[in-house]
């Protein structure tokens, strides 16, 4: 498994910037990133999920019985966050792109626990997911539409 994040569907994602991240060709990505500014994290974690996605069914990874799949946090209470969540404006922003309906920051301890499972022998059949742990920011952000 792997770790995107609720950036992923942020309104500035670049699309050619995830374009140039799937392609496989590092220097071609570090070329298109020039001048994003913070849209480079949002598109390489879109890029990254997407990459989940594609590979996750090929022969060489399910069929080879690797269930891949990608974690998508929201805003966690972690040091890394931890600038973010004492900043009034940042937070202001980041509430409107996305909500957390549930009215608080997520623990890490929360996300363990979905990391857990899917690296666990329990997980058996989840394949190819991008798994959003976010207190509902991506549904709201999203509503209806789930492709």
């Amino acid at each position: 498994m792997t770790i995107a994040s609720i950036a992923s569907i942020f309104p500035e994602v670049d699309q050619d910037l995830v374009e140039a991240c799937i392609c496989g060709d590092e220097e071609v990505a570090l070329d298109v990133a020039r001048g994003k500014g913070s849209a480079f994290y949002s598109s390489s974690k879109a890029a990254l999920a997407r990459w989940v996605r594609r590979t996750a069914i090929r022969p060489e990874w399910a069929g080879a019985g690797i269930l891949l799949n990608a974690v998508a946090p929201g805003v966690i209470n972690t040091p890394m966050a931890r600038s973010m969540i004492d900043d009034a404006a940042t937070m202001a922003n980041l509430q409107r792109i996305i909500p957390m309906q549930i009215g608080r920051y997520g623990q890490p301890e929360e996300v363990a626990q979905l990391l857990r499972f899917l690296g666990s022998p329990e997980n058996s059949y989840m394949v190819g997911q991008v798994i959003f742990i976010d207190g509902g920011g991506e549904a709201t952000n999203r509503g209806d539409k789930i492709w």
